[in-house]
């Protein structure tokens, strides 16, 4: 029983010494090396189309990512909070609910051959109530395919709710370009 008891005193005489003599730093005065690590945020900035007198504007605007929900959830606040004066929106009685892409082919005769050109079909589902405006569908599609012109090649807007859930069918933005405001070339 000697044994763990001289064992312990040695510890604590070892612990003791170790505190008196300190680890061997030198303390040190407060260094100041600037400001704290900041993370920069550089927004990524997209074109939307609003209204005015009912034609198709771009703005540029800023988005957190260029995902097509991030772009159609900012046409809707852009829309909301024109950062132009002047500019409207069709879809100011409406809300983006969600967006769906499904694969899309231009050639419906061999769907499963692989030299398809394969591009993308983007669903834009949103809800309100009234009827969707032509300058509504103008304002998605044409917004879509301004920035995401080589993937997304077709864009359908549905109506979900409130009433019967409507779509508008397969929609490029070259069918709206007599909404075109003067001057403006709309993508395809």
């Amino acid at each position: 029983m000697r044994r763990p008891a001289r064992a312990r005193w040695f510890a604590c005489l070892l612990a003791a010494a170790l505190a008196l003599c300190g680890c061997g730093i030198s303390p040190t005065d407060v260094q100041d090396y600037g400001g704290p690590p900041v993370i920069s945020y550089s927004p990524t900035w997209v074109t939307v189309y609003l209204l005015r007198d009912g034609r198709l504007e771009p703005v540029k605007v800023p988005v957190v990512s260029d995902s097509a929900k991030n772009i159609i959830d900012t046409l809707f606040r852009a829309g909301k909070q024109p950062p132009k004066a002047g500019l409207t929106s069709a879809l100011n009685d409406f809300s983006h609910y969600d967006t769906k892409t499904t694969r899309y082919s231009d050639n419906t005769d061999q769907r499963n051959e692989p030299d398809d050109n394969l591009g993308y079909r983007l669903n834009v589902i949103i809800t309100g109530e009234g009827k969707v405006t032509k300058e509504a569908l103008a304002q998605i599609t044409c917004t879509i395919r301004q920035n995401k012109q080589e993937s997304i090649w077709s864009v359908e807007v549905t109506r979900l709710f409130p009433g019967t859930p409507e779509t508008m069918g397969d929609r490029g933005c070259f069918e709206y370009r007599n909404l075109a405001a003067p001057g403006v070339r709309l993508p395809p």
